[in-house]
């Protein structure tokens, strides 16, 4: 009992707000560098909307992206539903084991053609989406609202990776053969699992939205060392969002494990001391056997 309420008694010392602290402090004087950029990034993330550009600007740039919306939704449109129907007479065409006669052949070059008339589409598409953006340039309000739309888009690709693969694991878990647990061990497991998973979906989402920046600062026009500074800044805030996100999340999971931890102290130390009490010997007066008395009556 005094080994279960000195453990208790450690585990109530642990003051997690001071850990944080400590942790916080040391940081600031050993990496004061790393912080800064750290505190630059989320103030950025959080703040930055870009430059606002002049109404000529602005006028040209929505005249030239309605220029590309009808393409999009016209030239575009047209040249993708021709390359599908193409596609699906070429694959019917097809003979046993994918062979291809003479009229399957034909079928392949109107396919073809049309893949062909997609990209040339595509591409006009592009350039006219190129003009408009080098109207603004990549720092413009325009420029940083896609860039973060594509940040939130990587991210949420991100949380949806991470969920399916906890939805495997939880149905690895529940296959036959696994060792019986408790379910507070399975969702304990999930929770970490599922910490796991989401730091490298985020990680491989944020990948893709670096180098999707990349591709948008190409398409902008941005001149070289401007292009280098704004992707700079991007990276920067882009790693401090997400390393700010995964320390919330793994702090409330140990904070979380901690207190259960000290919960099941807490109910082990009760249960100990209740278990070093001798139970009472509870007697009726009943006199011995063969004694000829009954709670201290004869029986004659």
């Amino acid at each position: 009992m005094a080994g279960n309420s000195a453990a208790v008694e450690k585990l109530d010392d642990i003051n997690v707000s001071s850990i944080v602290v400590r942790s916080a402090s040391w940081a600031v004087k050993k990496r004061p560098v790393t912080v800064s950029l750290w505190g630059v990034g989320l103030l950025v993330a959080a703040f930055a909307n870009g430059f606002a550009v002049n109404d000529t600007q602005k006028e040209a740039y929505l005249m030239t992206l309605q220029h590309a919306e009808a393409v999009d939704t016209g030239e575009m449109r047209r040249a993708i539903a021709g390359m599908k129907q193409a596609e699906e007479r070429y694959r019917n065409s097809q003979g046993w084991f994918w062979s291809c006669d003479s009229m399957c052949q034909r079928m392949k070059d109107k396919y073809e053609f049309a893949q062909q008339e997609a990209a040339r589409v595509q591409t006009k598409r592009d350039s006219i989406m190129t003009e408009a953006r080098r109207e603004v340039g990549i720092w413009s309000v325009f420029g940083v609202k896609e860039v973060r739309s594509a940040f939130w888009s990587a991210w949420q690709s991100g949380k949806e990776v991470a969920s399916r693969w906890t939805m495997m694991d939880a149905f690895m878990m529940a296959l036959p053969g696994n060792r019986e647990e408790s379910i507070m061990s399975v969702i304990l497991k999930l929770v970490v699992q599922y910490a796991v998973n989401l730091t490298m979906g985020l990680v491989f989402a944020m990948m893709y939205f670096f180098y999707n920046v990349y591709t948008l600062i190409v398409s902008y026009g941005e001149p070289a060392m401007s292009g280098m500074a704004f992707f700079l800044l991007v990276v920067v805030s882009g790693m401090a969002t997400v390393g700010t996100y995964l320390i919330a999340i793994y702090g409330t999971i140990a904070g979380g494990g901690l207190f259960l931890v000290k919960q099941a102290a807490k109910q082990a130390a009760v249960e100990g001391g209740r278990g070093g009490q001798r139970p009472r010997r509870v007697t009726a007066g009943y006199g011995h056997y063969g004694s000829g008395t009954v709670g201290g009556r004869s029986h004659f």
